[in-house]
């Protein structure tokens, strides 16, 4: 199938699906060794430091990763394949469910392939993951293929994987477990995997200075910073590595002639227009979204990596666009640091000190003032100061864990191998079952001697760590 690409108009094609929540499936009681595909065969780990994932493939298999992170077998040329492709969904994006992106997806194959065949799909009951089976031809090849969407707004991931028909039942079960080994992670892993040869940053003592006659902060003497004029912020960067600095930019794009288009959002900023406006900077990629309290569509906070000037970066950015009069957008504030990526977890609580230190001096306040009262709803402090409420926020959480992606991917998890959680509140524990075990389970509850479990709440797929539910559920 080809990849998901949403026009700006998604039409979502009302396809009659053949949605089942009894379909046959593989019991969750297969169990899968480690290193080894559900067939047997052996699968080696491999991680991309650079896009911060890992997973597990056969030796042999190639790994490419563009908009979608795509493992090949050579020995056919491609033809088998599996597919994994991180997205984050923003505006009228969010509220669609697996179902309605699924139904995009063959909506849109069904163009492109001859003697395409719709063979079954399965759907969970809150309509946050659905899985496709298909059999359609390709480049005269007969192929099977199986299509999962899962949604948890604002984070999806679309999975698949495809080989020739004839050769399906064999291979299956190790495309799904290649699929299933897919995990992201973050640089602190990374960091805690590789040989330790640092332990504290390189950024060195921070001093008191007056920068440009009017703004105080504290900065290493090496660094250079560049003081814009009136209250249009400021740049602080490392002169001995340029994947390091702190941003303090204020109304950028301000007028007709640079605006950007009306509607600009806080991502499209970051991803599209970021590298235009800083030419060192290139591959710029969403991690995820910091929660800060005060985020809407015209405010972001985002953790994200970037290469500037080739080298690999980290940075946690606070981002507002705004339209004027439909005409276009301006981007009130864009505020941050970043570091090289295998520095950032050191970086980051000098990084915080250096942002949170910029002071603008009596003589610009007035000019400032104005400024962020119609960039920020003058929500300035008073006292001459320009660290209102929310710089106050300050960076030492801008490198903080998204709670709600980890539970996202716990889930995804469990959904590939077919499998579900359930908690027994009497020895607060967390057993894996089959999908449908629970179905069954709360109209025969007498038939068990645990009588009173219950489904997961969301904190605990974080909170518990599963055991076996076949050892631990006992019959009566």
């Amino acid at each position: 199938m080809r990849q998901l690409v949403f026009p700006s108009g998604v039409l979502l094609l009302t396809l009659a699906l053949l949605l089942c929540s009894g379909c046959t499936q593989k019991s969750s009681e297969t169990t899968q060794q480690p290193g080894l595909g559900f067939g047997g065969e052996r699968l080696s780990p491999y991680t991309d430091s650079s896009n911060f994932f890992s997973l597990q493939k056969p030796a042999s298999w190639s790994v490419s990763v563009q908009e979608a992170i795509v493992v090949q077998d050579p020995a056919d040329g491609g033809v088998t394949n599996v597919r994994i492709q991180p997205l984050f969904l923003s505006g009228s994006y969010r509220a669609l469910t697996a179902e309605a992106i699924a139904n995009y997806l063959v909506g849109h194959a069904v163009q492109y392939y001859q003697e395409f065949d719709l063979v079954s799909a399965r759907e969970t009951t809150d309509r946050s993951m659905i899985e496709i089976v298909a059999s359609f031809t390709e480049g005269n090849v007969r192929k099977n293929g199986v299509y999962t969407v899962f949604v948890k707004s604002p984070y999806a991931l679309l999975t698949s994987y495809e080989t020739a028909e004839a050769s399906f039942e064999t291979k299956e079960d190790t495309l799904r477990a290649i699929v299933a080994s897919y995990t992201p992670v973050t640089p602190e892993e990374l960091k805690r995997a590789a040989p330790v040869a640092q332990v504290t940053s390189s950024i060195g003592v921070l001093h008191d200075t007056l920068q440009g006659g009017k703004v105080r902060m504290r900065v290493p003497d090496y660094w250079n910073v560049q003081v814009l004029p009136g209250c249009a912020g400021l740049t602080a960067s490392d002169t001995n590595n340029p994947a390091r600095g702190v941003i303090f930019l204020n109304g950028l794009h301000a007028d007709y002639q640079t605006g950007l288009p009306s509607g600009t959002t806080p991502e499209e900023y970051i991803t599209v227009y970021m590298p235009e406006d800083f030419a060192t900077v290139s591959n710029v990629r969403i991690l995820e979204y910091v929660e800060t309290g005060v985020s809407s569509d015209s405010l972001k906070t985002m953790k994200i990596s970037f290469d500037n000037s080739g080298i690999p970066a980290i940075g946690g950015f606070t981002v507002g666009t705004r339209s004027i009069g439909g005409y276009y957008s301006v981007v009130d504030f864009f505020w941050g640091a970043y570091a090289p990526a295998d520095q950032a977890d050191l970086d980051a609580p000098i990084l915080a000190e250096i942002f949170d230190s910029i002071d603008y001096s009596q003589s610009s306040i007035e000019q400032c003032k104005a400024v962020l009262s119609a960039s920020w709803g003058g929500s300035t402090r008073g006292g001459g100061s320009t660290n209102d409420e929310l710089r106050e926020q300050r960076l030492n959480d801008w490198y903080a864990k998204q709670e709600q992606e980890d539970i996202f991917l716990e889930k995804y998890s469990d959904y590939t191998l077919n499998r579900d959680r359930i908690f027994n509140p009497e020895t607060n524990e967390v057993y894996h079952v089959d999908q449908n075990f629970y179905q069954y389970y709360n109209t025969h509850r007498e038939e068990f001697t645990q009588q009173n479990m219950v489904p997961l709440t969301e904190e605990q797929f974080r909170t518990h760590v599963p055991l076996d539910g076949t050892l631990h559920i006992t019959p009566n």
